[in-house]
């Protein structure tokens, strides 16, 4: 697969280009089209119209997911790939739906689970929620009319540098069974070492990829508004992200979670471009 779609989608609450929703600007101007052309991939985006005729946050929020299923339906049915840049990391559920494939996988370099509901969740946050959704444990009644949406289980999931979770938290991710590469700011994880170790216990593909960009250490400043120590390094993440085409068949990519009026933007969005250009890098080699 030589095409890839990027999938546009600047929203954070439904609000377009607020906060982590003006992530996917910044990126798009640091010539991400560019890189990927040079790298011999025919581009084309495409792009999540407004939702603001629909009520409230989770009105618009879950518009937002029926919109992007569909648009990754149509990516994969054109014969490309979908690359979703995306404000709210709540996207990689319409994702996993619009693929439409069984047995799906998931790679996640994250700092968090997304797998709250609503009964423990206490941040506030409709996206922590993601995956809980996916799995049919949550918001049933609007994941219901999500396209081509079936509750997937996560017994194939492997986080990486989560690590910013609460007790309750860690105990569904536990209780999940989900393989997990801890972040540790109490000391140095190798994720190099172990990313490689975990991704060929067993076998991933079809993998679902997600970067959400918090899973980089907080040296390289605020990503967005929760920051944490114990992440992975920018030589890390450029390592392990180009580990996932060489050991499972990725069916998309998507990046994340990222507020360039938080910290070093500039810096952040040079970095996702380089993990983008990595993973292509890989992918093309495997062809």
């Amino acid at each position: 697969m030589n095409k890839i779609t990027i999938i546009f989608s600047p929203y954070h609450v439904g609000q377009r280009d607020f906060r982590v929703g003006n992530g996917p600007n910044r990126i798009l101007g640091f010539g991400i089209v560019d890189v990927l052309e040079k790298l011999g991939y025919d581009v084309n985006i495409v792009e999540i119209p407004r939702v603001d005729e629909y009520e409230g946050e989770i009105g618009k929020s879950f518009e937002i997911l029926n919109r992007t299923s569909v648009a990754v339906k149509n990516a994969v049915c054109n014969g490309t790939f979908p690359l979703v840049l995306s404000g709210n990391c709540m996207a990689t559920t319409g994702v996993a739906c619009g693929l439409r494939e069984e047995n799906l996988g998931f790679i996640y370099f994250d700092a968090h689970d997304d797998l709250d509901s609503p009964d423990v969740n206490t941040n506030g946050y409709l996206d922590a929620m993601g995956l809980s959704m996916l799995r049919g444990e949550s918001w049933k009644a609007h994941m219901s009319k999500v396209p081509y949406f079936k509750p997937i289980k996560l017994d194939k999931f492997l986080y990486c540098g989560l690590r910013d979770c609460d007790e309750t938290q860690i105990k569904r991710v536990k209780e999940a069974n989900m393989n997990v590469i801890w972040g540790d700011k109490s000391k140095k994880v190798d994720f190099i070492k172990e990313f490689q170790t975990q991704i060929q216990q067993i076998d991933y593909s079809p993998a679902v990829v997600h970067l959400d960009l918090d899973c980089l250490d907080a040296a390289y400043g605020k990503v967005n508004d929760f920051p944490s120590e114990g992440g992975l390094y920018e030589n890390e993440l450029l390592e392990c992200i180009g580990m996932v085409p060489q050991y499972t068949t990725p069916r998309s990519l998507t990046i994340c979670s990222f507020d360039p009026d938080c910290g070093d933007g500039d810096r952040i969005a040079q970095i996702a471009v380089e993990a983008v250009k990595r993973f292509f890098t890989s992918l093309s080699k495997k062809k």
